[in-house]
Parts: C-alpha cells; structure tokens; sequence
C-alpha cells in the first residue's frame, strides 16, 4: 500500500492504516529507536507508541513523507524514554554522539523558546548548506544515531573518512554558531 493509501485511510480513521504501516515501517522504526536505547524490547515498545502517536497525529496533519514523520515520533520517543530512565548502561551509544555534538552546542541548551526556535532554524539552514555527502553522514550519525563503522560500511568508504567528515562539519557548525551568537 503506498503511503497516500496510508494516509488517507488515517484521515478516515480506518485502522487498516496502522496495520499496513506496521508491514511497511516497523523495521525502519525500530532500528532507529534500537539505536538509540541499545535495546530491542524497548524499541518495540517505542514502535507502538509511534504507532499510538501516528493515530492521534495524522488528523488534521497529514505528513508528506509517512516514512520519516513515523521515524521522528519513534526517535523522539526513544530520546524521551533514554532521558526518563537515565540509561547510561543501556543508551546504545548515543551519548557518544551528543558528546561529540556538545563541542558545537554547550549544555544547557537554551532557557527560552525563542532561543530554542532560533537554533533550529538555524540547524535547518546549516543542514541544507551541507554537501549532500556530508547532509547524509551528518544526519545518519546524529538523527539516526548510526555508528561511523555503519556509515562507512553502508557508504562503502573507511571509518576514518567518516570521522573526518564528522569533525570537520562539526568544527565548521561551531565556527557559524559563534559567528551567529548561538553558540558559546
């Protein structure tokens, strides 16, 4: 079923919807959220709380992109339940890359929203300036939380290339926070 079909059953509140989402997208959406918390029944978990979210979401929004609006409620459902449990055992290796990112964005964050909305405009347009190369590492690394082994293996390069790639857009992120008064 493509995803309009998808949609358009949500919009008619047909349940059919979520089954064929399921078929569709559960493995996409548990890897993303295993990724996060390191564990494959908490990721299923997530799944149907995305799953719950899509339900009362889809009416009135319908998403463009059915795909990736089902993989930012599963991610920001797995960041949500990594934060209320604080799993530092189990958090499937994305403190390392919040870690690398706070060179860029110091903790705490911002206190106002204002500031909030600022930066993620900003984090838009900074994305979009990226070479498509660097967009997709950039974003597999640290929206979807992938390792660099499993960037570069998927991207048929060396860990090393990654890493580099990495650090430079993370020093160059950096340089046009300060340069925007966003950053430190």
């Amino acid at each position: 079923m493509h995803d309009g079909e998808i949609i358009e059953l949500l919009l008619k509140r047909d349940e059919k919807a979520l089954f064929a989402a399921e078929e569709k997208y559960k493995s996409y959406c548990v890897a993303v959220a295993e990724r996060i918390l390191g564990s494959r029944e908490d990721a299923e978990e997530c799944w149907n709380d995305a799953l719950s979210g899509l339900w009362n979401s889809v009416p009135p929004n319908g998403p463009q992109n059915l795909k990736l609006y089902l993989g930012k409620i599963a991610r920001n459902t797995a960041l949500k339940k990594l934060d209320a449990e604080k799993a530092k055992k189990r958090d499937g290796g994305i403190k390392l890359q919040l870690d690398e990112l706070s060179e860029c964005i110091p903790a705490p964050l911002f206190e106002h929203e204002a500031d909030l909305i600022a930066l993620r405009d900003f984090m838009n347009s900074f994305v979009r300036s990226l070479s498509k190369e660097q967009r997709n590492i950039f974003v597999r690394r640290y929206w979807l939380c992938e390792s660099i082994s499993e960037i570069a293996k998927q991207d048929g390069c060396s860990e090393n290339k990654v890493s580099v790639i990495l650090c430079r857009i993370r020093k160059r992120l950096k340089k046009e926070l300060e340069k925007e008064d966003l950053g430190i």
